[in-house]
């Protein structure tokens, strides 16, 4: 189920915070400076996968509501190739 109105704002914060305690392992452990960002990367991932669904979920119930079955080989818009 998509999750309704969480902010930009939000996923951004998730992303600092993940960056923060990913850099506590690289402080100890002295690993490479870039792997905060890039742990913190897969969860942007993550979200983006997520987006993803959610329009794909939209479109198909925006279709059903419309009752416009998409037929193959037809450009789903207007003058699309």
């Amino acid at each position: 189920m998509v999750e309704r109105d969480q902010p930009y704002a939000a996923v951004l914060l998730r992303f600092v915070v993940l960056v923060g305690l990913l850099t506590m392992p690289v402080l100890v452990f002295h690993w490479g400076a870039w792997f905060p960002f890039a742990g913190a990367a897969c969860y942007l991932l993550w979200e983006l996968a997520r987006t993803h669904r959610a329009l794909d979920e939209l479109a198909r119930l925006w279709n059903e509501r419309q009752g416009q079955p998409h037929e193959p080989g037809r450009p789903t818009v207007p003058g699309g190739r």
